[in-house]
């Protein structure tokens, strides 16, 4: 049973079914119910939840669409068998490639604003650009197979601009393969740095969490061939649907070795 079972907070002015089915997301992820295990009926969900049948129905329908649960008729509800999720976080192919193709999965995007205006300072500084410079802005929130998982502001020169705003086109579309297809500019080495976040007002409404829910946060420039940065970035990802995965080796790398691992085209 639900160790969050009757934590329902009728003061909330957020809907019962949504902290319904948030606590029972928390027991899936937590490992307390285990793939394929039946999870209890509707009426045993609205005895420990203190809470009518439709309610239980809409959460229920809410954690079916986000496919961490199976319906079957006349069976019952099981918990759904887990797919890898994890952005492996050297790649050279980054979030978008490295999805699709390690793993099989569905990434779609949604821009929020996208403009050509003055970049903020730590922008500036990491594009090696005089402070105020313009450039490209782009925000933007991505899904991973229907489930929304992190939020990017995007940064780039305005030599980039048009090809940036072609996205408009297809939101979806890899951010770094249009651009070495437009542009011919390959990722040839980057920084990244990762931090522990919690999420603001803006950023619990648009990953769908609640304020001050963990997050990370993750700060990245890259550069092309000619040591010269292209685009810089900051992330907020949701880890309780992406996990953020390293590759290490023993042995001493070469230099071409090290380049490579740095390699950055996320995004």
């Amino acid at each position: 049973m639900p160790t969050a079972a009757g934590r329902i907070d009728r003061h909330s002015p957020v809907p019962f079914y949504f902290q319904m089915a948030a606590a029972l997301e928390h027991e899936i992820s937590a490992g307390r119910w285990a793939e394929g295990s039946r999870i209890p009926s509707e009426p045993d969900l609205c005895k420990l939840f203190g809470i009518s049948r439709s309610v239980v129905r809409q959460a229920l329908q809410r954690l079916e669409q986000e496919g961490l649960i199976i319906r079957r008729k006349g069976y019952g509800t099981f918990v759904a068998e887990s797919r890898p999720r994890s952005w492996l976080l050297q790649s050279p192919d980054g979030f978008f490639q490295d999805e699709m193709d390690r793993h099989g999965r569905r990434v779609t995007s949604r821009i929020l604003r996208l403009e050509l205006a003055p970049l903020p300072n730590w922008a500036s500084d990491a594009l090696d650009l005089p402070e105020d410079s313009s450039g490209v802005t782009m925000e933007r929130l991505r899904w991973l197979d229907d489930q929304v998982a992190l939020h990017v502001s995007d940064h780039l020169p305005e030599r980039l601009a048009k090809t940036v705003f072609g996205l408009k086109e297809d939101p979806s579309e890899s951010l770094y393969e249009r651009i070495k297809r437009l542009d011919g500019i390959v990722v040839a080495g980057g920084r990244r740095v990762v931090e522990a976040a919690a999420a603001g007002p803006k950023l619990a409404r648009l990953l769908e969490v609640e304020r001050g829910a963990p997050l990370a946060f993750i700060e990245s420039v890259l550069w092309d061939r000619d040591a010269r940065p292209f685009h810089c970035f900051r992330t907020w990802l949701r880890t309780d649907r992406i996990r953020i995965e390293m590759q290490v080796s023993s042995g001493r790398p070469s230099a071409g070795d090290l380049l490579a691992s740095r390699s950055e085209s996320v995004l």
